[in-house]
């Protein structure tokens, strides 16, 4: 029975060294042609959109999958648009019940019964993955939207007209800004209105906020007037003043967020001490159905008591 535990445990390992690796390689190929697009891209040599015409218009629509899970499929599928993934979301919950598996078959052979329990749950992190991808986007395209407006608004003044503002904007930022305005300029380009193309824009981005007053102010001008330059100037300055505001908002909140991480490491530092002085003190939390209990207890109780903290030195300006 060892003899079988042991090869379990070395085929469990090797898939896992296998998987990080493919993930490492198949990473680092993504973020070099993903470098290469971008330098294709500002020397004009990017792929052509006039003929792709149908894919230009063709939005993400949810599979069957999506549909069949209800709410939490719209939620996966809007987790998708944020983070640009080009999954679907079958691909997604594939993903999360293969890391619920591994989680799982893990726990079950390291700690037992609970332990395949607690291991059910790393089958969300493939989603909490993807809404850090989503998170990030946002972050950058924001970072971005100030320096992109403040191009419009001087290519305004140098007499361009608005959807050539948008071109200006597609080659000169880098991505992601540079992808949504180049994509709202070729679907006006090719006949689409600028309301709904804006519309869409917004649903690709949707926890952006800056992003929909742009898009606001924009549409407001063009059906009550006004001075557009000024317009995008003053929210390009908004954006910019705002910023200022949450660093020092952040300088203020870092003695709690400092005090949560050192919360959160206490526990798991006592346990690495505790079993380096006494190696036998914390046998029974692995050997007896008890400890395995109070141990996978204590787990969940940390992890909430992680995201609580975390809650709660995050503050949203």
């Amino acid at each position: 029975m060892l003899d079988w535990l042991i090869v379990i445990v070395l085929a469990v390992v090797f898939t896992l060294v296998l998987g990080v690796g493919q993930a490492a390689y198949w990473g680092y190929v993504a973020r070099q042609e993903a470098k290469q697009a971008e330098i294709l891209r500002r020397l004009g040599g990017g792929p052509n959109v006039d003929g792709d015409y149908e894919t230009l218009f063709k939005d993400r629509e949810a599979d069957a999958t999506a549909t069949s899970l209800g709410d939490l499929g719209r939620r996966m599928n809007l987790a998708l648009m944020a983070a640009d993934s080009g999954l679907g979301v079958s691909g997604l919950v594939l993903r999360m019940g293969m890391a619920s598996a591994v989680g799982m078959v893990g726990g079950f052979i390291l700690i037992g019964l609970p332990g395949a329990m607690v291991g059910i749950g790393l089958g969300y992190l493939p989603y909490f993955w993807l809404g850090l991808q989503g998170a990030a986007r946002a972050s950058k395209l924001v970072e971005q939207l100030p320096d992109s407006l403040e191009l419009m608004s001087r290519s305004l003044q140098a007499g361009l007209a608005l959807n050539d503002a948008f071109r200006l904007v597609a080659e000169e930022m880098p991505m992601p800004v540079s992808g949504e305005f180049g994509r709202v300029f070729e679907e006006v380009r090719f006949g689409r209105d600028y309301r709904e193309a804006f519309h869409k824009m917004l649903d690709r981005n949707p926890g952006v906020f800056d992003l929909r007053l742009m898009v606001s102010s924009v549409l407001l001008q063009r059906e009550t007037g006004g001075n557009l330059i000024e317009i995008l100037e003053n929210i390009s300055e908004t954006i910019r003043s705002r910023f200022v505001f949450q660093a020092k908002v952040r300088a203020m909140t870092s003695e709690a967020r400092f005090s949560a991480l050192v919360l959160g490491s206490l526990p798991l530092g006592v346990m690495f001490i505790l079993s380096w002085l006494n190696p036998r003190y914390l046998t029974p939390l692995w050997t007896d159905p008890l400890g395995n209990l109070v141990l996978a207890g204590c787990a969940t109780a940390y992890i909430l008591g992680v995201f609580i903290m975390r809650d709660l030195s995050n503050v949203e300006v």
